[in-house]
């Protein structure tokens, strides 16, 4: 095939009055004007052979010519348009990554009755079960062993802080493990927030902790989904517990859990978080039998223009509050693309409370998923090396998807739970990522380049072209060095 009929791999796309192209295999996102996105759009439906004669009866033969001139003379677009397809890597053999995080289930109990829990109350099937130290410190060996340089302990159940002494003793002995093999070690837990106190909160800040609190927003809600076993509500103490650790400077996120039956609310639970005073607010859809429709997708949709536009109101005075809009923008910035959804089962287990080795958190307790144990850890085990092998670019349900690097496949839980298939993503998580992208470019494209620079401390990266601000026919980058959004 000669390079000029080759089948060119772009999407473009719009958002408000902004137009964009976005290079698939590369995950590079440009700022196009009206007279680019057209004639994108024709070389893609009618082929390189027949393209030229569709667009000048629009425009005019000067103005192709200067499009391919431009396009020949700008290396990334160079290779877009004329270059050869990447080829994705094919790894042979075994591979060995290095850890970065292990969840321990210090807890396998719980004080709450949430309606959603996908660890049957918090149980895991194994009612009031406690890791012991022997087991933690087990745990952590094998994080220093063969951890990254910086590594990170994350404490989960249940309710992680019903054992909270194990948790300062690990702490400790963490710290002393770190110092020995001179690494630095990070702490995180996820907790419901009801046993917070002063002797906790104290605790998180001596030892720099990063938390993140369940809680799902307005009294009626967290009330519903978040009750104690007894039935009674936890909108109040949960509430007031927050008020106090972002007073004291706890590095504290929320993660909320949303049922389909709430998703009309879904803007007003992330105003009230960012209202509450919360700098990182994380919402996800419940993971129940109840499958997100249709129409659950359209009211994503609208919701999601409404808080990126939000996030635009104010990015200056409290950051990118919304998560996973924070996390396109940072890849759009960094050029730190996707080739897998997230660390699970390569960078980052769950470990239980009895010291068995699971993918991620999400699947303890499920006896088809063991991937190893605490004391016989081993990267050779065949779903390890499935997980690594199969990047997004080999997985049949998403390597011809056009933001595969900035989605990485879907949660491998949430795949499995609705389609009884790791790598097949569900129709909600696949419109949803393609919406978070496209105002996640939108939101990219109109931020300050001196806040960018400063909020992710990064050389911008090779990014969305703007073409708005400048002469038609000289497309200029917006970035320190000249590029990006």
């Amino acid at each position: 095939m000669k390079a000029n009929d080759k089948k060119l791999e772009i999407y473009i796309f719009t958002v408000e009055d902004k137009y964009f192209l976005l290079s698939p295999p590369t995950g590079i996102v440009f700022e196009i004007d009206r007279k680019t996105y057209e004639f994108c759009n024709t070389v893609s439906v009618f082929g390189w052979s027949k393209s030229k004669e569709e667009f000048v009866r629009k425009y005019s033969e000067s103005d192709w010519d200067a499009l391919i001139s431009e396009i020949k003379t700008d290396e990334t677009l160079n290779k877009i348009f004329f270059g050869e397809k990447p080829k994705p890597n094919l790894p042979l053999g075994s591979i060995k990554p290095k850890l970065s995080s292990l969840s321990l289930n210090v807890m396998e109990d719980c004080n709450f009755a949430c309606v959603y829990c996908y660890g049957n109350a918090g149980t895991y099937n194994t009612p009031n079960t406690k890791m012991d130290f022997e087991t933690g410190k087990k745990a952590i060996d094998l994080l220093i062993k063969e951890g990254k340089q910086v590594v990170n302990i994350s404490f989960f159940g249940g309710e992680p802080l019903l054992n909270f002494a194990l948790i300062q003793k690990l702490v400790a002995y963490a710290k002393e493990k770190a110092k020995e093999h001179n690494k630095t070690i990070n702490f995180s837990i996820t907790t419901n927030g009801y046993l917070i106190n002063d002797e906790v909160i104290d605790f998180f800040l001596e030892n720099n902790f990063t938390v993140t609190l369940s809680f799902d927003g307005p009294k009626e809600i967290q009330d519903y989904n978040r009750s104690l076993r007894s039935g009674a509500g936890t909108f109040d103490v949960v509430s007031k517990n927050a008020k106090k650790m972002l007073e004291k400077g706890v590095k504290v996120s929320v993660r909320t859990t949303i049922l389909p039956s709430q998703l009309e609310k879904y803007y007003d639970i992330y105003r009230f978080f960012v209202d509450f005073g919360f700098r990182s607010v994380h919402l996800e859809m419940a993971t129940i039998n109840e499958k997100p429709t249709e129409e659950h997708i359209a009211i994503i949709k609208e919701a999601l223009e409404k808080i990126a536009k939000d996030e635009l109101g104010h990015y200056k005075e409290k950051g990118i509050v919304y998560t996973k809009l924070r996390d396109i923008v940072r890849s759009i910035y960094s050029t730190a693309v996707k080739q897998y959804p997230c660390g699970a089962a390569r960078t980052y287990f769950g470990v239980s409370a009895d010291g068995t080795i699971y993918p991620c958190h999400r699947f303890v307790g499920m006896s088809n998923f063991i991937v190893g144990g605490v004391d016989d850890f081993k990267w050779e085990n065949e779903f390890i090396q499935k997980i690594l092998h199969f990047t997004v670019d080999k997985r049949p349900y998403c390597r011809d998807c056009p933001i595969r690097m900035y989605c990485g496949g879907g949660c491998i839980y949430n795949n499995f739970y609705y389609n009884g298939d790791i790598f097949k993503p569900d129709a909600f998580h696949c419109a949803y990522m393609e919406e978070l992208f496209k105002w996640g470019v939108w939101l990219y494209s109109n931020l300050d380049e001196d806040w960018l620079n400063k909020a992710f401390s990064r050389s911008p990266r090779e990014g969305v072209r703007d073409e708005t601000q400048a002469d038609e026919s000289e497309q200029k980058r917006k970035g320190g060095d000249g590029s990006g959004v």
